[in-house]
C-alpha cells in the first residue's frame, strides 16, 4: 500500500488542503453511519465555516477560477487537444464563478441558524453537549433518520459552492505534476527546482515503516525520512515517489 504526503507550498493551497480535509470528514458523517457521528458532522461543519471565513478566500478562489479559465483559452490551439474535455471545464469553471458571485458570505446561513449557534458555542465547551446543556440538540437526536439526513444535506449545501470550487482548483494543480521515483540516501533526499513550486507530494510504501518530515521553500526542499517505531531518523536508502505541482502564471 502507497501513502501520499502533501507538503503546501504557500499559505493559500494550505488552506485550499485544509478545506479538502474537514470536507471530507464532513461527508464521511453525514449520512450519519454510527452512534455519535452526529457530533463529528457538526464538529466538521463548524470547522468548515471557520475555514471559509477568511477575507481573502473568496479573493483567492474567484482569482484561480479566472486563471485557470485563460489557461483553457491557451490549450485550444494546440494540436491533439480534447476540445471536449476543455469544454467541460470551462463549463464547469463559468458555473462555479457565476455561483459565487451570487454568494455574499459563505457562513452567514450557518452563523444566522439559532440551533447551529447554539450548538457553536456549546461545542467549545469540553462535556458541553449534555442534555442540561444543549437539550435542542437531545431533541434533534432523537428525530427520524431521514430527516436529519435532509437536514444535514441542506447545511452541506449552502457550502458547496466554495468547497468544490478548492476541490476542483486543487485536483488541476495536482495534475500539473508528474510522480517520477527517487532513492531517499541515508534517509534523506534534497533537491531545487528552477521555478516556483505550489505543491509537494510524497509517496511512499506503508511496508518501509517510515513517514517523511519535509522542509520546503517555493523553489527547494529537503525530505527527511522518520521510522515510525522509534520517531528517530531512519537511515536506510529507500525508494521514494515524488510529485512537484505548481500553478499557471
Amino acid at each position: 500500500m502507497w501513502l501520499v504526503f502533501e507538503q503546501p507550498l504557500n499559505e493559500k493551497i494550505r488552506n485550499y488542503l485544509r478545506i479538502e480535509s474537514v470536507c471530507a470528514q464532513l461527508d464521511a458523517h453525514q449520512g450519519f453511519p454510527y452512534p455519535g457521528s452526529e457530533l463529528a458532522f457538526f464538529r466538521s461543519l463548524f470547522e468548515l465555516a471557520e475555514l471559509l471565513e477568511r477575507a481573502d478566500l473568496r479573493t483567492d478562489v474567484g482569482k484561480d477560477l479566472e486563471r485557470q479559465r485563460q489557461q483553457l483559452q491557451l490549450w485550444r490551439p494546440l494540436p491533439d487537444v480534447d476540445q471536449q474535455q476543455l469544454d467541460a471545464f470551462e463549463h464547469q469553471l463559468d458555473s462555479l464563478q457565476q455561483q459565487l458571485q451570487q454568494m455574499t458570505r459563505p457562513t452567514q446561513l450557518i452563523k444566522s441558524d439559532r440551533f447551529l449557534a447554539a450548538l457553536r458555542q456549546r461545542l467549545t465547551i469540553p462535556g458541553g453537549y449534555g442534555s442540561f446543556d444543549l437539550p435542542q440538540l437531545h431533541f434533534w437526536l432523537a428525530s427520524e433518520p431521514a430527516s436529519k439526513t435532509q437536514q444535514a444535506q441542506r447545511w452541506r449545501q449552502r457550502l458547496t459552492p466554495i468547497t468544490e470550487a478548492v476541490a476542483l482548483l486543487l485536483n488541476m494543480l495536482r495534475e500539473t505534476g508528474r510522480w517520477q521515483e527517487q532513492i531517499a540516501m541515508g534517509g534523506s533526499y534534497q533537491a531545487s527546482s528552477e521555478q516556483e513550486l505550489d505543491l509537494l507530494r510524497v509517496k511512499l510504501k506503508q511496508t518501509y515503516g517510515v513517514y517523511p518530515t519535509i522542509s520546503a521553500h517555493r523553489s527547494r526542499f529537503t525530505i527527511h525520512l522518520i521510522n515510525n517505531e522509534t520517531g528517530k531518523a531512519d537511515n536506510r536508502n529507500l525508494p521514494l515517489h515524488l510529485c512537484l505541482s505548481m500553478e499557471n502564471r
